[in-house]
């Protein structure tokens, strides 16, 4: 089968991988010159396959009209006019009962312990060098509430399959020495051992040069997708600034733009922007040597060869793409706080649009046009989920069985 997916972000080359490996001649487009250039550019890093509690939760309920004025908020969701937006906050809101985001917790769960498992499978058969770090991912708490939250989240993880080690302020800082110079109060962390930190930049642009090499994939870079057309229930061909582009199968992987396109042939998913922000700086001896969270503030630490990436902030502010500044004091503030020593010049300031769904979980799978499927609205966790996501695409297009069941990830969860 001849199938085109449109995006080469993270889940469009994990993807093509898939789908190639199993035979199947495929097609990218995308308007960037290369793979990996929006939200794959310059994220946190982390494979967080442990982190499972979805934004929407009867814990950070209470902190939206706090965070709603105040510039230093983890979570920034200012009044709007947009109608998709006021639809998709109310459908979030909805979600922060306890029962609800209980349930997604475990299908975020569920997939990113299948994904791991997807991912140690890629990394084996490819032999891509991607600056990956086994340390875990330790979560630091300077909010003793906050912490006696997380270690219960744990708990409700530890029956589900997933291990965390709770450990005292001594024993992070025997975990990772460079914390002993943190200038914050700490209670205490808690260590996820599965999980594990790379450069998503160069591990993507890497898959994608042994896709083409390997299986043939073809790449159209600077390629922008204008729309796609639809006939007797099929969609017929992607049109393009370079001309229209046919196959058999299509899959949308736009990250916060798919909804846009999908839109106009009447498939209306609930996937909108979170925009998120990072800062690069070179490593020195006070620098961490493993991936680090500092919960209160929900920035995200990784150790990439000789550098440093601390991303964090979540703000809705629509497709607006700058980098403010507002939104990067609070990273810089934070990386002063909890890494004191660490060197800050010649920094790089970054900002991408995550795309987000109001419960938490992406949307993999079918639409009501047979040929068209979708792998996208994963948010903050698109590199963790990325070989899982695609596993179960691939499964899906090739009428397999899937190893994890789809439950709360297809769109008909919000029919």
């Amino acid at each position: 089968m001849h199938i085109i997916i449109m995006g080469s972000g993270v889940l469009g080359v994990m993807s093509a991988y898939f789908l190639s490996r199993s035979g199947h001649s495929v097609e990218v487009i995308d308007r960037q010159p290369e793979a990996a250039r929006e939200c794959s550019f310059a994220n946190g890093c982390q494979l967080s396959y442990s982190h499972a509690e979805p934004w929407a939760n009867p814990y950070v309920f209470p902190k939206l009209l706090k965070w709603a004025f105040d510039e230093n908020a983890p979570l920034v969701m200012r009044f709007s006019t947009d109608p998709h937006m006021i639809k998709w906050g109310l459908r979030f809101l909805w979600n922060c009962r306890k029962s609800a985001a209980d349930r997604h917790a475990l299908v975020l769960l569920r997939l990113g312990l299948h994904s791991k498992a997807q991912m140690a499978e890629v990394v084996s058969e490819t032999g891509i060098e991607f600056h990956n770090v086994k340390k875990g991912i330790l979560h630091v708490f300077s909010n003793e509430k906050e912490f006696i939250h997380a270690q219960q989240q744990a708990e409700f993880q530890h029956t589900h399959g997933c291990d965390e080690t709770v450990l005292s302020w001594q024993q992070c800082m025997e975990m990772e020495p460079s914390l002993a110079h943190s200038a914050k109060v700490i209670y205490g962390g808690i260590h996820a051992p599965i999980d594990e930190s790379g450069d998503i930049n160069l591990f993507t642009v890497s898959l994608a040069n042994y896709c083409r090499e390997k299986f043939g994939t073809i790449f159209h870079f600077d390629t922008e997708i204008l729309e796609l057309n639809a006939e007797n229930n099929q969609i017929t061909h992607v049109a393009t600034n370079r001309g229209n582009m046919r196959g058999d199968a299509y899959v949308m992987a736009m990250g916060a733009y798919s909804p846009l396109q999908l839109r106009r042939i009447g498939i209306d998913v609930p996937i909108y922007p979170m925009k998120g922000y990072s800062v690069t700086f070179p490593a020195n001896e006070c620098s961490p040597t493993m991936s680090i969270t500092d919960d209160a503030l929900k920035i995200v630490y990784s150790r990439i060869g000789d550098r440093v990436r601390v991303a964090g902030t979540a703000e809705f502010a629509g497709y607006n793409t700058d980098v403010r500044d507002k939104r990067i004091t609070p990273i810089i503030n934070g990386i002063k706080s909890l890494f004191p020593k660490a060197k800050l010049q010649f920094h790089d300031h970054w900002a991408c649009l995550r795309p987000t769904t109001p419960d938490g979980p992406p949307i993999i799978g079918k639409t009501q046009y047979p040929n068209l499927f979708i792998n996208s609205g994963h948010g903050t966790l698109g590199w963790t989920q990325a070989a899982g996501s695609a596993n179960l695409l691939a499964d899906i297009i090739n009428n397999n069985t899937t190893q994890i069941p789809l439950e709360g990830l297809t769109s008909d969860r919000y029919n």
